[in-house]
């Protein structure tokens, strides 16, 4: 991964890889755990950014839910929802 766009290459033949292996790799995912423990590792930060951003979508749909129901400012639905002062900010922008 020394050239731009490497990272996009990379991912293309992974994907084609799976598509073209999907058994094999549900063979080595049930059978070897030592496997697929060293996957997760390897795709630990990924998994928890992306937890992250779904977590974030999910609350700023609560908030904008709660503001066209309840006719609550974004203030408002954030208190309500216990969202740290510290937090705020980010999803105000979003709105």
């Amino acid at each position: 991964m020394t050239e731009p766009g490497d990272r996009n290459n990379i991912d293309a033949v992974l994907h084609v890889s799976v598509s073209a292996n999907r058994e094999i790799y549900e063979a080595i995912r049930r059978c070897d755990k030592i496997m697929c423990d060293a996957l997760r590792e390897l795709m630990k930060e990924d998994f928890e950014e992306t937890k992250q951003e779904t977590k974030q979508e999910t609350l700023l749909e609560t908030i904008k839910n709660l503001m066209d129901t309840m006719k609550w400012t974004a203030e408002q639905a954030m208190t309500a929802m216990k969202i740290p002062d510290a937090d705020r900010g980010k999803y105000i922008a979003k709105l």
